[in-house]
């Protein structure tokens, strides 16, 4: 998987990103390849630090630039804007979602920290993966997301030039359009935004 941000990359990253489909315009996955892959997420004790995601973009990024997403601590939420690459540390973020292209899987969205530990992930598990959505023509469809936010069902809210990440237990007055990342705990859907939720953003400092 790769996350490099050599010179020939940086125009590529952005690319990828931008030549992303918004989720609403993306076919439905299947219960069957929902239930196919889990089993291959289980039988290589990846279904704790990987998930299956829905591939799709929401806007368009500058160029130079990448998603980078941090959470926050004080609030059970995740921010995701558009970054430029100079601006940076390659040192302290890791890929965060990943899409299989011509060139192998690249990451589209990154996360600032630590890459959590994937050490009990089997070896066999990335090989499988590739193969199964590959073989089901699902390389458009299906990424594979290291896993960051808990346990708790998330709802992402989209806002200007980023995303947010939010418990949805806390979420009131959105209307859910789809779900959008798939793991061993609760479906994350997406939310149209509020005024409302982003004046609460704002006076926590998140926007």
């Amino acid at each position: 998987m790769k996350t490099a941000f050599c010179t020939t990359a940086r125009s590529y990253l952005g690319s990828i990103y931008n030549g992303l489909l918004d989720d609403s315009d993306q076919p439905p996955v299947s219960t069957k390849h929902i239930t196919d892959l889990a089993a291959i997420f289980v039988r290589y004790n990846a279904y704790e630090v990987l998930g299956i995601q829905l591939i799709h973009g929401h806007f368009k990024i500058l160029e130079n630039s990448i998603m980078v997403g941090t959470n926050f601590e004080n609030l059970a939420l995740r921010r995701a804007k558009n970054t430029e690459i100079d601006d940076i540390d390659p040192a302290n973020i890791y890929g965060h979602i990943f899409v299989l292209t011509a060139d192998g899987l690249y990451a589209y969205e990154f996360q600032d920290g630590p890459l959590p530990d994937l050490s009990g992930v089997g070896q066999g598990f990335l090989p499988e993966f590739v193969n199964y959505i590959i073989r089901n023509n699902l390389t458009s469809l299906i990424g594979l997301q290291v896993l960051g936010c808990g346990d708790k069902s998330m709802s992402e809210l989209i806002l200007d030039q980023g995303t947010v990440m939010l418990d949805s237990s806390v979420v009131k007055n959105t209307l859910p359009t789809r779900v959008t990342v798939f793991n061993a705990g609760s479906p994350h859907p997406k939310l149209e935004i509020v005024k409302d939720l982003m004046l609460v953003l704002a006076d926590v400092g998140v926007l």
